[in-house]
């Protein structure tokens, strides 16, 4: 607060200065229109006190004006230090006092392959994304990343599930029986295709129906 009020005065001192300055320019240059203009002495006189008591009405106000709503450092919103955060702003409030939105909770839902085997049986397979690539194959088969499709038009292996957040894909290994994505062929030479807006594959004779639950 001291430093503010010093500063004040030593811009109040400077300001006097350059006002009297000024008004005793302000004085000479209007004895020396009225001069010009040949008017007689008591006019020029009226005008000097004319243009003085102006000019020292004016700039000060005007300085006062300036000075008035120029923006000071102490004007600046400061973020409030809470207790226990090492000295740390807090964060800044919500917009319109509303809580900041939760988290994205991670997308759990697991996709299901479920068809009918030519012998009549059925096939249901859920990829619950705990292993990033699955095979899927004709052998019986207990092994964690393997999932098994029992008919002979299926390779062993015959193709590759690939696991990414939010997507899936399927690579044919080259397998006699072939595969299908949505009735178009997929081949050994294509690589991995991104099935997650698919309907259907087909491996061999097997027509697997794919979803997500």
């Amino acid at each position: 607060m001291g430093a503010e009020i010093a500063a004040l005065m030593s811009f109040f001192g400077i300001t006097g200065a350059f006002a009297l300055v000024g008004l005793a320019l302000a004085g000479w240059m209007a004895w020396r229109i009225v001069e010009k203009a040949g008017l007689p002495g008591w006019a020029g006189l009226g005008a000097i006190l004319l243009t003085l008591t102006a000019v020292g009405t004016i700039v000060p106000l005007v300085l006062l004006w300036v000075f008035a709503f120029m923006r000071w450092p102490r004007d600046e919103p400061q973020a409030a230090i809470l207790p226990g955060t090492g000295g740390q702003p807090a964060p800044a409030a919500p917009v319109g006092g509303l809580p900041p939105p939760p988290m994205a909770l991670p997308d759990r839902r697991l996709w299901r392959l479920v068809g009918v085997l030519p012998s009549g049986g059925t096939v249901a397979l859920s990829v619950d994304g705990s292993s990033g690539t699955y095979l899927l194959t004709g052998a019986m088969t207990t092994a964690p990343n393997e999932l098994s499709v029992p008919d002979p038009s299926v390779g062993r292996p015959h193709a590759r599930v690939l696991v990414a957040p939010g997507r899936l894909g399927l690579e044919d290994l080259g397998s006699p029986g072939g595969t299908s994505v949505d009735g178009a062929r997929l081949l050994p030479e294509h690589g991995p295709r991104d099935i997650s807006a698919v309907r259907t594959i087909k491996l061999g004779n097997v027509e697997l129906a794919l979803s997500r639950a």
